[in-house]
């Protein structure tokens, strides 16, 4: 049985549940071929390491790469990490031939251990693409003369490395077009992939019942500048402002915007409640006591959050020329798709949800298993 390898900075544990949908993804393709599949989690040296462990399902082995905090000059220590990796791969017997697939998750570090297996194996290697941020240039240190010189290297680094790539993965066509900006000798190496969802975790509540006296908008994300909570909150305001009085808004994560939209609802008096970060599991309860479900996000590659919610039965409205324009309908885009920061607009199309049963269905397509193979398709012939 030949090797799929998953090689990924971030991957749910028994502690954490930060990547989430890379465990759904992994399933996916451990179920749909006959690979035999291994998890191996990149972590910083000083953090506490996971180790070894199985989650549901999927084997996971953790390997600790040496860098410099803050993401200060990444690869520095590439060539002393890559010797460390090859005495981890034959320590720990994981066997790599030249039939296995090699998957790795976002740029930095994955590149690295990508062309360390392609050179090594002679093994297709793949690279996905999660945000719209390719290079990670908004990541870590802020000093601009530091900066400048770091982007450089990566971007450098990047397009050397990238195009020995078997296949790129773009989580959507944004995502797509940046990649082509920075390499345009990549567009034919590209595959958009949208994050599909498992819908034996995402399903409309057989005992699910409509909320009778408010409407229940609901959003989930970090509160982050980009994320944008304060224009939904905005939009409401203006709702209310103009006599609609039973909405109530559901906003469940945390983040430095926090305080600033709890503030905000407190002086505007709007009918609000903030949750905690919800484990994975638990947002199938959240999104069945919906009505709608808003995320204004500035800067988002895909979000899977709106498709979850879709699969529960919930509408969502997103922002127009962003990753979730994919998979939204022509004819729905009018009430689905709002400008970034149009708040005003944004209050139109949530009283339009309001006012109107506008039924919109989950496409079988977008199933993760269903994604997944036509994924596996795509690369491995």
């Amino acid at each position: 049985m030949n090797s799929y390898i998953v090689i990924t900075p971030f991957f749910p544990s028994f502690e954490s549940f930060r990547g989430s949908y890379l465990l759904d993804q992994a399933k996916a393709i451990q179920s749909n071929s006959n690979y035999k599949l291994l998890v191996i989690i990149i972590s910083p040296f000083l953090e506490k390491s996971q180790g070894d462990y199985i989650i549901e399902g999927v084997h996971c082995k953790t390997f600790r790469v040496i860098d410099f905090p803050s993401f200060i000059f990444p690869s520095f220590f590439n060539k002393i990490n890559l010797k460390r990796f090859g005495i981890f791969i034959e320590k720990n017997n994981i066997k790599v031939g030249s039939k296995s697939v090699i998957h790795g998750h976002i740029n930095y570090p994955s590149l690295n251990f990508l062309d360390f297996f392609s050179r090594k194996f002679s093994c297709k290697t793949i690279l996905q693409h999660h945000g719209l941020d390719i290079l990670q240039k908004e990541t870590g240190i802020t000093i601009p003369f530091i900066k400048w010189i770091q982007n450089k290297l990566i971007l450098k680094r990047f397009n050397r490395l990238s195009e020995h790539i078997t296949k790129h993965i773009a989580i959507s066509s944004v995502v797509k077009s940046n990649l082509i900006k920075i390499n345009p000798r990549l567009e034919n190496k590209i595959y958009v992939c949208v994050n599909g969802v498992d819908t034996t975790k995402f399903y409309v509540n057989p005992s699910k019942t409509m909320n009778d006296t408010k409407f229940v908008i609901g959003c989930v994300a970090n509160f982050w500048e980009l994320k944008d909570q304060i224009t939904l909150l905005k939009a409401v305001d203006v709702l209310k402002t103009n006599g609609i009085k039973n909405l109530h808004l559901k906003f469940v994560g945390s983040g430095k915007t926090l305080n600033k939209c709890v503030e905000y609802a407190k002086r505007k008096n709007i009918d609000c409640e903030f949750i905690n970060e919800l484990k994975h599991k638990n947002l199938l309860t959240f999104y069945n006591q919906l009505d709608l479900f808003v995320l204004p996000s500035k800067y988002e590659a895909f979000g899977c959050v709106y498709l979850e919610a879709l699969a529960c039965g919930v509408p969502f409205i997103g922002v127009k020329n962003q990753g979730i324009e994919d998979v939204v309908k022509n004819d729905l885009k009018k009430y689905q798709l709002v400008d970034a920061g149009a708040y005003v607009d944004l209050s139109k199309l949530i009283y339009y949800f309001y006012s109107n049963e506008l039924t919109i269905r989950f496409d079988k397509a977008y199933k993760i298993e269903n994604t997944i193979k036509k994924m596996l398709n795509n690369i491995i012939a």
